[in-house]
Formats: structure tokens, C-alpha cells, sequence
């Protein structure tokens, strides 16, 4: 069975274009971050941006979050240190809300 986040973080003031600019990086370096991913125990994980409100919101899907954040906190990988890097200089990540999950289905 597994488990399912959904967390809103708020962007800070003036930081919108530089974590767009790092989803962008993201992107590209797909491969690398598949690798973390599967490092982490991460099944799945998605951003998305809620405009009006100068927000994102990340999904994430796993068998056991809690060994995904502790390998994610000591990976030497230098995709998750930029990664932890720019969510610091632009989300307000000490603020974040973990939204309750009403259900999540997976079909066979």
C-alpha cells in the first residue's frame, strides 16, 4: 500500500521566476532526478502552480516517507542539493501545509 502528500508551500516575494527556471532544470535533468526518485522510494511526484494564489502545490506518492526524507536529506547526489537549495532561496518551506487526504485510488 501507499502513501499520498499533497503540500502547498508558498513562493516567497520576487522568487516566482527562479523556481520556475529551476523546474526547467528539473526537466532536463530528468534522468537524474528519476534516479533520486528511485533512490528515495518516491513512486511519483508532481508540481504544480497555482497562480493566483503564488503557490505551488507537491504531490508525492510512496511506500514509506519516512525513508524517502531521510535518504533525500544525506544524498551526496548533487541534484538534491540544488534541489534543497532552491526550494530554501524560494519557498517558504518553514510555512508549508500538508493538505488532508479525503481518498486516493489506484486502478489495477
Amino acid at each position: 500500500m501507499t502513501e499520498v502528500k499533497l503540500v502547498k508551500l508558498r513562493i516567497k516575494k520576487g522568487q516566482k521566476q527562479r523556481w520556475l527556471e529551476w523546474c526547467e532544470e528539473a526537466r532536463r535533468r530528468s534522468k537524474e532526478v528519476l534516479q533520486t526518485l528511485e533512490n528515495e522510494g518516491i513512486i511519483s511526484e508532481s508540481c504544480f502552480l497555482s497562480e493566483d494564489e503564488n503557490a505551488i502545490y507537491y504531490f508525492m506518492e510512496s511506500k514509506d516517507f519516512k525513508k524517502a526524507y531521510d535518504v533525500y536529506r544525506r544524498s551526496p547526489l548533487p541534484i538534491d542539493r540544488e534541489h534543497q537549495s532552491a526550494q530554501e532561496k524560494t519557498l517558504d518551506v518553514k510555512n508549508s501545509r500538508e493538505l488532508k487526504v479525503l481518498f486516493n485510488f489506484h486502478s489495477a
